[in-house]
């Protein structure tokens, strides 16, 4: 047991210490650290497996950045495979298209769509998409051309023609819809995306390369983009073409606002993560990952401002970081929520006690008793409380049910012997 218990705490020292070196952006260090915990199966094993992946991600962009198109490739492929191509925390969407089995029904339902919405282009992609799926191509292929004729040259529309040119790898056509896709919409980074592709597969590498790159100025978290940049920028180098990559500015070292939402979504449905954080043993890394932690937080709060867990975890934090204070306001907070939260009344009366407010401390613990916490250690505090405040027989009667709960209590027997000195 004893070294399971060393084992887990070196795992958590690990998980710590890496955490720290991607923040500080020693990818390379971060990422041989947080590969040791694969074992883990736990929410500690899954977020060091997404930020070892995430090192990756910055080792790739900076070798491309650099020109180190091989390395580029290697390092970018991981990630690709542990994260999907978007690089979020978050839970990585998908989207498909309904496989119903019913393509004609649901093709013919399409078009009553598109005919009472005919300057709906959103109803004319989705005829045209049910009419490729039932098989009928040339038809879809008329539809789009007539949403064209209608609405003129919008990018959706284009770059549905050339999604569909491209399926037929009819790939000089699917360039040259998605050529007037991307100079309708400059910034329709998937238009961009798919001309960038559609060069590649004409061996057309420079084009490639350019496309791709304006894409990853549009979209520059999207790991798969910046790995299929480069493949492109390799084969032009093979090609014996001058490449240049120009990359958006390196994201900064502390996460961006998207990265903070997408993890508080994360910590409202997963509370387990918040224990798992703070059950981290204490390191030099804490101002940095347990600040980060209280911004996680607070930003789960604008969206749930009624939370008593968050409140909670948040007071926690603040206790982790000796900012108490603020950790009795959130304290206060999860209490005002809700009442008889017992851990929340706890916590608020062991922070009134190390601020030096006894009477407040004790009165959360009456408070946590009349709730419910009935309990040794509860009885003990608030008996230790009461002789510190001179309430000599009321320290007396809690130091006594302490014992009564617990007879071998050396701390509450203490206590009542010191009163009946």
């Amino acid at each position: 047991m004893l070294d399971s218990k060393k084992d887990r705490a070196a795992e958590l020292d690990n998980y710590a210490r890496g955490m720290l070196l991607y923040r500080r952006g020693q990818h390379e260090e971060a990422a041989a650290l947080l590969g040791e915990l694969h074992g883990r199966k736990d929410l500690i094993g899954r977020l060091a497996q997404y930020y070892e992946a995430m090192a990756h991600r910055a080792m790739g962009i900076e070798a491309l950045r650099s020109g180190q198109f091989g390395l580029a490739e290697k390092h970018l492929c991981f990630a690709v495979q542990a994260l999907g191509r978007d690089a979020e925390l978050s839970a990585y969407l998908a989207a498909v298209y309904a496989k119903t089995n019913r393509h004609e029904q649901c093709a013919a339902q399409m078009e009553r769509a598109a005919n009472i919405q005919a300057d709906n282009s959103q109803a004319w992609l989705g005829l045209a998409q049910a009419q490729w799926r039932a098989g009928r191509r040339i038809d879809a292929y008329a539809t789009l051309n007539r949403a064209v004729r209608r609405l003129g040259d919008q990018a959706p529309l284009h770059l549905q023609l050339g999604l569909f040119y491209a399926a037929e790898q009819r790939f000089a056509e699917a360039q040259a819809s998605l050529s007037v896709a991307v100079q309708a919409d400059p910034s329709n980074s998937e238009a961009h995306t798919c001309l960038g592709l559609a060069a590649a597969a004409q061996g057309q590498s420079g084009q490639a390369v350019r496309s791709l790159q304006r894409a990853m100025e549009l979209r520059p978290n999207d790991v798969l983009l910046a790995y299929e940049l480069a493949l492109a920028a390799r084969a032009a180098g093979e090609g014996r073409y001058h490449v240049a990559v120009h990359l958006p500015d390196p994201a900064r070292t502390t996460p961006g606002e998207n990265e903070i939402r997408q993890l508080a979504r994360f910590v409202m449905g997963e509370p387990e993560f918040l224990e798992a954080f703070l059950e981290l043993p204490e390191s030099q890394a804490d101002p940095e990952l347990f600040e980060l932690l209280t911004g996680v937080i607070r930003t789960a709060l604008a969206e749930r401002p009624g939370y008593a867990d968050l409140h909670f975890y948040c007071a926690r934090v603040f206790k982790r970081l000796g900012r108490i204070e603020q950790a009795i306001e959130q304290a206060q907070q999860a209490v005002a929520s809700n009442p008889r939260y017992l851990r929340a009344l706890l916590l608020l009366g062991e922070l009134h006690a190390q601020s030096g407010s006894p009477a407040e401390a004790l009165d959360c613990f009456r408070q946590a008793i009349d709730a419910g916490a009935d309990w040794p250690d509860v009885h003990c505090l608030a008996g230790e409380l009461m002789a510190r405040c001179n309430q000599t027989q009321a320290a007396q009667r809690h130091l006594r049910r302490a014992l009564e709960l617990k007879a071998d209590y050396p701390r509450a027997a203490g206590a009542l012997a010191a009163l009946a000195a």
